[in-house]
């Protein structure tokens, strides 16, 4: 401890010295600068207490001019760049669309999955919430697995180990349902060049729309799935 203290008084003496002999040379270099005016400008009637005054207001002004001249030179030669990070239109457009479904969806079970629905190109996006609204209500109405959501909001059948009420597919979480949706639901639409869910009623009916309703019943799932679709769309 004792060490530690001489050390540290050592340090501020040092400190205090440097100080001394810092101000020592400014006063020297003042007196110098004040005598050198004096000789070139012959101020014989001033002090030498006046001669540094003066010295130091002129290096004030100067400084200060410096800065203003720097100032105003920045701002009308060097105009501020602006830094804005810039999107590419392809952000700018998932953007929008997580933007546009989450409007839609809002308050029904389905807006968890906005994240991952987003990700998928606007067309099956769309798809994916109008036929999850006509098959259930956009996840108010969906097959359970012991009580538990098995996120399958379009009437998916696919036979897997885990299979949920009413013979649909049970998923083990919310991504994992969208990301196999949506890979059928694109199948059909580049299959079927699909235009409307008139193209897609395979969805609906299978191969024979005679045994899931007739065609009555097919011609109004594929009106009220476009009608969600093209919310999305336009």
């Amino acid at each position: 401890m004792p060490k530690l203290k001489q050390k540290l008084k050592k340090l501020i003496d040092q400190a205090k010295s440097q100080k001394t002999a810092y101000f020592k040379l400014l006063s020297q270099k003042m007196n110098f600068v004040a005598e050198n005016i004096k000789n070139s400008i012959k101020l014989g009637g001033l002090s030498e207490h006046q001669a540094k005054s003066l010295v130091l207001i002129f290096l004030i002004a100067f400084t200060g001019f410096v800065i203003l001249f720097r100032q105003y030179y920045s701002e009308n030669f060097f105009p501020q760049k602006n830094y804005v990070e810039k999107k590419n239109p392809k952000e700018i457009e998932k953007e929008k669309l997580r933007k546009d479904l989450s409007v839609l969806v809002k308050g029904h079970p389905i807006e968890m999955m906005v994240p991952y629905i987003a990700k998928q190109d606007r067309v099956t996006a769309a798809y994916l919430i109008g036929i999850a609204k006509k098959e259930s209500n956009w996840g108010k109405r969906r097959p359970i697995l012991a009580g538990q959501d098995c996120y399958n909001y379009w009437g998916f059948r696919a036979q897997r180990e885990r299979m949920g009420s009413g013979g649909h597919t049970c998923f083990d979480n919310p991504r994992e349902a969208v990301d196999v949706v949506a890979r059928r639901i694109a199948e059909i639409i580049e299959r079927n060049d699909a235009q409307s869910a008139r193209d897609m009623l395979v969805w609906k009916c299978g191969s024979d729309c005679s045994v899931t309703g007739g065609q009555r019943d097919a011609d109004k799932w594929a009106l009220d799935v476009d009608f969600y679709a093209e919310k999305i769309l336009n």
